[in-house]
């Protein structure tokens, strides 16, 4: 059963402002810029990496078609508005508090369920680019390919600690506990 007070995809972009959708539009790629900030220990080879890695992350999930229609949108979205991103990486450290904001106005629109899709999807994007250079591994290590990070990470939710296996830095794991909590999101 459809929820009468919950927003067709339509109706949710035409209700945001242009900077709101801008915002939200932008997260993808902020989520991910954000993680990889978070951690300068392995130089500018390991951001580096990281940043290359994210366009390649953020097309493998726009690729999938398994998400929902809304977060399909927004990672399309994202991915069109390519040159924006230099614009979009200023001020990496208000990506926390965006997120609250988009959430916010979100939850008054759609679903708890869809709402929390795309959520998995942000967190996804920004734990794929803290994977791309693994700590200690350096740059020629293999990186897994973003359904291999979705096994894993699916594999663990239920452990007390999701990032507790994995092989990322405490900088990006405290990066990615941030966000959770900026989208009220409780796997992490």
């Amino acid at each position: 059963m459809v929820n009468p007070d919950m927003h067709s995809l339509i109706e949710i972009f035409s209700q945001l402002s242009p900077a709101d959708e801008e915002l939200l539009v932008s997260l993808p790629y902020r989520a991910g810029l954000y993680v990889s900030h978070a951690d300068v220990t392995g130089g500018w080879d390991a951001q580096e990496s990281e940043i290359q890695s994210l366009t390649g992350i953020l097309r493998e999930y726009s690729n999938d078609f398994c998400k929902t229609e809304f977060s399909q949108k927004v990672l399309m979205d994202c991915l069109a508005a390519r040159a924006k991103w230099p614009v979009w990486s200023q001020g990496i450290d208000n990506v926390p508090a965006d997120m609250d904001r988009v959430v916010t106005l979100l939850l008054r629109m759609m679903s708890e369920k869809e709402l929390s899709g795309f959520c998995d999807v942000l967190t996804d994007v920004a734990l794929a680019v803290a994977m791309a250079f693994r700590e200690g591994g350096g740059a020629g290590e293999n990186r897994p390919i973003v359904q291999d990070i979705l096994t894993r990470l699916g594999g663990i939710l239920s452990e007390k600690d999701p990032l507790d296996h994995i092989n990322i830095s405490e900088s990006e794991r405290a990066a990615l506990k941030k966000l959770a909590r900026a989208m009220r999101y409780s796997k992490l």
